[in-house]
């Protein structure tokens, strides 16, 4: 993690306030990544490109 990315973690529009998220997340859009995750809030976001994975 670097400072844009703390910063940005506050500003990732998530239907909570958990900091993990927030800093997985804002890491992925800092590095213009697709986040690949079975978690429905970050899904649901459209903060981010996600992949996500049904699990079986």
């Amino acid at each position: 993690m670097n400072h844009a990315i703390a910063i940005l973690s506050r500003q990732v529009v998530l239907p909570h306030q958990d900091p993990a998220d927030r800093f997985i997340v804002a890491t992925a859009i800092y590095y213009g990544l697709t986040l690949a995750t079975v978690d429905t809030d970050i899904i649901g976001s459209s903060a981010v490109q996600t992949l996500s994975y049904k699990i079986l």
